[in-house]
């Protein structure tokens, strides 16, 4: 994979980890502090900074972006390993759906060659964003809707 500029950090892999975290404690059912959802996605987006460039397979990293999650979430003593485990693979499956449609969507109503995304950091960011919302939105309708994926005693 090519290698993230430090700006590109901040622009799209942290909101995107914030996003998917958020997704992931949504589905938990746990309750937790925004800034530690925050603190978990800079840490992610940090760690992909340097990771992203060793690792040319996509869904190598999809497996290495998992398990940061599932340590970091088990190191912050947020969950226990198989709630962390069953809520992050779901978590980043639904957050995977929803950049798919995204970027589906975008290519066959706009006709954007995908090339341009690697290109254009504007239009790169103006369609990520819907994703990104879409994601947010997904996170506060599973936890209005409280649809937690396990049962408190």
């Amino acid at each position: 994979m090519d290698k993230l500029n430090f700006a590109e950090v901040f622009l799209f892999s942290v909101p995107e980890a914030i996003a998917i975290t958020s997704i992931i404690f949504g589905l938990s059912g746990i309750k937790i502090k925004k800034i530690k959802i925050f603190y978990i996605g800079l840490i992610t987006g940090l760690i992909l900074y340097f990771i992203r460039p060793v690792i040319s397979s996509y869904i190598l990293n999809v497996i290495i972006y998992t398990s940061i999650l599932i340590l970091l979430i088990i190191l912050f003593k947020l969950m226990d390993f198989f709630r962390a485990f069953i809520s992050t693979i779901l978590g980043i499956s639904i957050y995977l759906i929803i950049e798919y449609i995204n970027v589906t969507a975008i290519q066959y109503f706009f006709n954007i060659d995908p090339t341009i995304f690697l290109k254009n950091y504007y239009i790169r960011f103006i369609c990520f964003l819907p994703q990104l919302i879409f994601a947010f939105i997904i996170s506060y309708l599973i936890r209005k809707l409280n649809l937690k994926l396990f049962i408190d005693d």
